[in-house]
């Protein structure tokens, strides 16, 4: 930015003659190395590849024209916290930053443009966690946001708002975080797939789902499933041993930051389905599954989504060589390896072999005795890790939760230095 306007230009948008609307004076002086930092420096360590990088700064540079001063506010402060992560320093200026969005949405007037422009604000706090989730004294809230996030969307649709081109994009980055998240806190989405997956989201890969956007109503499914079952849980009347086993393996080896346990038993309502009702789904994508545990079998659930999961493959379109797809064919195989082994680990339990060679504690199981459980989930976390292996460590980026759960598994010191690897 120089002087109030606009000196950040892509090609794509020269060619069509892009005018900039900002008025001078709109955004701070102070503020425009912050905003070109922003476009030049993109989260790489996020992205699967840089060959997205055109079409986020297009879709914010459209937000930026509808509201500058807000927009570009927050812009500044992503390129703040990327100064402050590449960096040791305090994190008290980006708390400032982040504050300063907060005051932004809360004094947001209604707008034909309002979910877009408050869904980046909150898309922005979630990339300041990111960036800055390694330095001291970081104390993540991306589940506090994911949980405003579920607030917005539920607004918007009972008010019978439409889900614009850019809101699905902004929200499909949104719900892969906030997918990890669900999976990590056995709890259901809080931005469900009926929001942002149309059919013309599948044809190409995605900047954070590469190839995986169908799979992602199952991983719905599954987290769905996984909450139901911790409900059961976590109801006196039917616990068990194996139920306690259930959920002690989900809070202590699920989660790659298993100190954040602001949302491990979320009792937020399941608005999922209330949303989903309100808005018109292509009759190509698989509806969202909101089944009643009290009407539906859990283990006829299980066994139906472990079926459609081993089914389940990319719906690659393009005709891309290899070495350009390898990257989003790996992160779909991975996805779906891990959610095989997630699905297997809630119905069978780390068994107590693991700590103990008392072979009179293994018990039969349905499928056998519980270390042939135990054998099978650390085949499932093998094949999670040969889908991660050999490929550049800028193409499996995106793997944290395939791989950190298949570690999870791992108990010899070869296997633990093979995931060692991938870090």
């Amino acid at each position: 930015m120089r002087n109030g306007k606009a000196t950040i230009t892509l090609p794509a948008l020269e060619s069509l003659g892009f005018l900039s609307l900002i008025p001078p004076g709109a955004v701070p002086a102070s503020d425009e190395i912050n905003i070109e930092l922003y476009f030049k420096r993109h989260p790489s360590e996020l992205l699967i590849g840089q060959e997205f990088v055109s079409e986020m700064n297009a879709n914010a540079l459209l937000i930026l024209q509808r509201d500058p001063v807000r927009v570009a506010d927050t812009l500044s402060a992503i390129g703040y916290a990327y100064q402050v992560g590449d960096r040791a320093g305090s994190l008290l200026p980006v708390l400032n930053r982040r504050a300063r969005i907060l005051a932004n949405l809360r004094s947001m007037k209604a707008s034909s443009f309002y979910f877009e422009e408050a869904l980046f604000l909150l898309l922005g706090l979630c990339a300041m966690e990111l960036v800055t989730l390694a330095q001291p004294g970081h104390h993540t809230t991306i589940p506090t946001v994911l949980g405003n996030v579920s607030s917005l969307i539920s607004h918007h649709t009972s008010i019978g708002g439409e889900i614009s081109f850019v809101s699905r994009y902004l929200l499909r980055a949104l719900a892969r975080q906030d997918l990890v998240v669900s999976l990590v806190h056995l709890r259901r989405p809080r931005v469900p797939t009926c929001i942002w997956l149309e059919t013309n989201d599948c044809t190409k890969a995605d900047r954070l789902l590469g190839y995986t956007a169908t799979l992602m109503p199952l991983l719905e499914e599954l987290c769905i499933l996984a909450e139901d079952m911790r409900e059961q849980i976590l109801q006196p009347s039917h616990s068990s041993a194996t139920d306690q086993a259930v959920l002690g393996f989900s809070a202590a080896s699920m989660s790659p930051s298993s100190q954040d346990t602001s949302y491990a038993t979320d009792n937020s309502p399941r608005s999922s389905v209330l949303v989903c009702s309100k808005v018109k789904r292509p009759s190509t994508i698989t509806p969202s599954f909101n089944p009643s545990p009290e009407s539906t079998s859990i283990q006829l659930r299980a066994a139906s989504l472990y079926h459609r999961l081993t089914a389940w493959s990319p719906p690659i379109t393009d005709n891309n060589p290899f070495l350009t797809t390898r990257k989003f064919r790996v992160q779909a195989a991975s996805y779906r390896s891990a959610a095989l082994l997630y699905l297997h680990r809630l119905q069978h339990p780390p068994s107590s072999s693991i700590n103990s060679d008392d072979a009179s504690q293994h018990a039969v199981s349905e499928t056998g005795t519980e270390a042939e459980a135990d054998a099978a989930a650390l085949h499932g976390a093998h094949d999670v890790l040969l889908y991660a292996s050999g490929a550049p460590a800028a193409e499996t980026k995106l793997l944290l939760w395939p791989v950190f759960l298949a570690a999870c598994e791992m108990r010899g010191e070869e296997d633990r230095r093979a995931v060692r690897e991938h870090f």
